[in-house]
């Protein structure tokens, strides 16, 4: 009796087990074994904020990093060694992720002191969102990776298991993996953009944006429902920065102190054409003094021309190229 409900039991989990069995081999997160470097994340899931450290543990030894980019992925565009030729830096390090918080970058900073590096150069892209986001809420998409954050290893991966098992994700993966094919109802669990990571200094970019522009970009910018049309009125925006995130502004500074750091914070042109909460920007200036805080938010220059965008959510390269111009003209 006991043998036959074993083996009644078994039968019965055998598909569980096969599934853990696929998700060891296949790591589907890439979170499983270190990674020397991550091409792309087309047709996968990856988080980002794990490729941008497990990228830093792997080469800061050799290169010896010692400027570096924080931000969410609007900072993607501004590319490290164009940020480098204003620092005289050949290597400076792109250390973003996916929906960044702001104790995301006060983490990073203790976690590169940590392993000795020198923090000589940084450069903040913010917006009111890394103000917005909560660390504990995101999924296995945003998640900070365990060994900045702090976070027991076991509940991080817990965080990818059940990624894993839920709403069909596994499903979705096996599918592609096994046919290639790339059906609809794989965009809610897989990317299909082409985004492409360079190696050493770890830029994020997006290639599918950048072909289907130079395919056709009239046809690009008039895509239905794809840019919205912007009201004329002021878009002034509530008080993003909350009581307990000022320890981290506070960690922050105490970084950059302590390692003499040469800095300045952008606060970005996003489509949304959002003014910058001037409680908001008070604070930040009152922490990192005026000199060092640039408002490039709401109506100007770069937010009028919705040929500056991506979307709705990443303005070009161009214009952080065209910033980072600017903000070192004097230096």
């Amino acid at each position: 009796m006991l043998r036959k409900f074993s083996i009644k039991l078994c039968l019965f989990l055998s598909p569980f087990f096969v599934l853990i069995i696929g998700y060891l081999i296949t790591d589907p997160f890439k979170i499983i074994r270190k990674y020397e470097a991550y091409p792309d994340n087309f047709a996968k899931s990856l988080n980002r904020d794990r490729i941008s450290t497990q990228i830093f543990l792997h080469n800061h030894q050799h290169f010896n990093y010692k400027s570096f980019i924080f931000g969410s992925s609007r900072s993607s565009v501004f590319y490290a060694r164009e940020w480098g030729k204003h620092i005289n830096d050949k290597t400076p390090y792109h250390f973003d992720a996916s929906c960044e918080t702001i104790s995301g970058v006060a983490t990073k900073l203790k976690f590169i002191e940590a392993k000795g590096n020198k923090i000589d150069n940084v450069l903040f892209v913010f917006d009111r969102s890394l103000f917005n986001y909560e660390q504990d809420t995101l999924g296995s998409v945003f998640i900070q990776d365990y060994r900045v954050s702090g976070l027991q290893w076991w509940k991080y991966h817990t965080v990818f298991i059940n990624t894993y098992f839920s709403k069909g994700f596994f499903v979705a993966f096996y599918d592609n993996l096994l046919t290639g094919s790339f059906r609809n109802y794989m965009r809610q669990f897989l990317e299909f953009r082409k985004i492409n990571y360079t190696p050493i200094v770890n830029d994020f970019i997006f290639t599918s944006y950048i072909e289907q522009i130079k395919k056709d970009s009239v046809a690009y910018y008039n895509q239905p429902n794809f840019f919205y049309k912007r009201s004329k009125e002021k878009n002034i925006q509530p008080a993003a920065i909350k009581a307990y995130q000022l320890k981290y502004l506070a960690m922050i500074q105490e970084s950059l102190k302590k390692n003499n750091t040469k800095y300045k914070i952008i606060l970005g042109p996003t489509y949304d054409q959002a003014y910058f909460n001037q409680q908001d920007l008070a604070t930040l200036i009152k922490y990192f003094g005026k000199e060092n805080v640039y408002d490039f938010s709401g109506i100007n220059e770069y937010t009028e021309n919705i040929a500056n965008y991506y979307e709705i959510y990443h303005y070009k390269p161009s214009v952080a190229n065209d910033i980072m111009n600017k903000i070192y003209a004097t230096k």
